[in-house]
């Protein structure tokens, strides 16, 4: 008897794990299960009118959950489980809505607002875009050591098979889905000709299927990403509310700026892409009394010694921001944060970067400074009259809201502005809207594209009539009768 039980046991396990693992290994059925899934009722009134219904695919717990369930072995540097807490935001710091959040968690972020967002429709019908909640970031620190090149690549591959077999994706050509990463486009964009010992980079951004896509990331590749949209680092402030956020702001108001300029950071070895420029930015800094130095030695301090950061930040007139191991920085939207006009010292930083988050003209809320004024950025920021300053710091205040990743299950009411999120899928909608209605001309052109005579002519003669042949023109406006 207890032999029989125990063969029932092991038996009617062994089937149901099978058939588990058959059902969630295989990409098929999940296309499937996308697009035949039974309709929800959306709360239609509450969602923003300029942001179009979108719809967030199911993916096998691969491409996001089960990423987390290895968080100590992430990142290759640090055990990340203690800033994956709280969807993606980090442990609470000591007063509500303020987090230690890692600086690379922009797509866990995302996520989570997206999932409660009044905009997203559970009828695949009804979505003008389609989101696909992969978490890219963590993916790819997840490989950064892999030195077989196919298996780093393997999830990459395996999400394009995965999006290739659902009809929406096939309709369009991807061109109404979206993905987000909390990486740069470096990360993504292996060259051909880099091995795995030259490069920690993946192939996600170069498969050719993924190409019409819209990526929202942290930093674009601005000479070849006109698909790639540049979205904020995500800092250490996710408010609940509207008051919390309005409070906030009127407090950064008030703050005593007892310095010129700050400068948060770590310097770079020589020969560096970015040695000059934090050279010169120390060296300064280390000359004078104007200037809050807060030197950075270590990566990871980067982000989690966050009042000694927002300290520094919130006591300056000026925030520097000259590039690090890339373009971009966190500490800009930090900056922003306190009310701290931010100084760049390059263009790909943030103003061809963060377009659908920053002021049309960027002296309206910032400082650039070139490369004929680097050895002498205190002359330069003191030169600047102290009412021009009030006025910039008060159009970065005034940014702190749509720069903000909110906490994730607040709602709109209680939110009661656009933050990060909201900004851009206000945007994507645009885009999306933009991409169907040029699509719609072009066909619309082609059936109605009636060529001129002379390009006629050219088409008959070299390509249908034989030598010889005499060319006729028949033009039905010139003409009043008919054969």
């Amino acid at each position: 008897m207890i032999l029989k039980a125990l063969t029932f046991f092991f038996f009617f396990f062994g089937a149901t794990y099978l058939i588990y693992s058959y059902y969630t290994s295989n990409l098929h059925f999940l296309a499937y299960f996308e697009t035949h899934k039974s309709p929800v009722t959306q709360l239609s009134e509450q969602c923003d009118p300029d942001i179009a219904p979108f719809y967030i695919y199911n993916l096998a717990d691969r491409f996001n959950e089960a990423l987390l369930s290895n968080c100590s072995n992430l990142d290759p540097w640090m055990n990340m489980c203690t800033y994956i807490d709280n969807h993606g935001m980090g442990q609470l710091l000591n007063k509500s809505s303020w987090y230690n959040t890692y600086q690379f968690n922009a797509d866990m972020l995302f996520h989570a607002r997206a999932i409660n967002h009044p905009c997203r429709t559970h009828d695949v019908s009804s979505a003008l875009m389609f989101y696909i909640p992969f978490y890219a970031s963590l993916y790819a620190q997840s490989v950064f050591y892999e030195y077989n090149l196919t298996r780093r690549d393997t999830m990459a591959v395996n999400l394009v098979d995965y999006l290739l077999k659902l009809p929406t994706f096939q309709r369009h050509g991807g061109h109404d889905h979206f993905l987000v990463s909390g990486l740069m486009a470096w990360d993504f964009l292996r060259g051909p000709d880099q091995d795995a010992h030259s490069t920690r980079s993946n192939n996600l951004l170069n498969l050719p299927q993924l190409s019409n896509l819209s990526i929202l990331i942290n930093e674009r590749n601005t000479y070849h990403g006109d698909n790639q949209f540049g979205i904020p680092y995500p800092s250490y402030f996710h408010p609940k509310s509207k008051d919390e956020i309005t409070s906030w702001q009127d407090e950064v108001r008030r703050l005593e700026r007892t310095h010129l300029f700050s400068f948060v950071g770590g310097a770079r070895h020589k020969g560096h892409n970015s040695e000059k420029y934090r050279s010169a930015v120390i060296n300064q800094c280390n000359r004078t009394e104007s200037c809050i130095l807060i030197l950075c030695k270590y990566w990871g301090s980067a982000w989690d010694a966050a009042d000694e950061i927002l300290g520094a930040l919130k006591r300056a007139r000026f925030c520097l921001q000259p590039p690090g191991d890339t373009m971009t920085r966190r500490s800009i939207f930090d900056s922003i944060l306190v009310g701290c006009v931010p100084v760049f010292f390059s263009d790909l930083t943030a103003y061809e970067q963060y377009t659908w988050y920053i002021p049309e003209r960027r002296e309206d809320w910032s400082v650039m400074i070139g490369p004929d004024q680097l050895d002498r950025i205190e002359e330069v920021l003191s030169q600047i009259p102290e009412k021009e300053i009030e006025r910039m710091r008060e159009v970065v205040i005034g940014m702190i809201p749509r720069v903000t990743y909110t906490y994730p299950n607040a709602t709109r009411a209680d939110i009661g502005f656009r933050d990060a999120v909201d900004t851009a899928l206000v945007e994507l909608t645009k885009w999306v809207r933009r991409s169907r209605r040029a699509k719609s001309a072009t066909r619309e052109e082609a059936r109605n594209w009636i060529p001129d005579e002379d390009i006629l002519e050219e088409i008959c003669l070299n390509y249908y009539l034989p030598e010889n042949a005499q060319v006729v023109l028949y033009n039905s406006e010139r003409s009043s009768h008919s054969d």
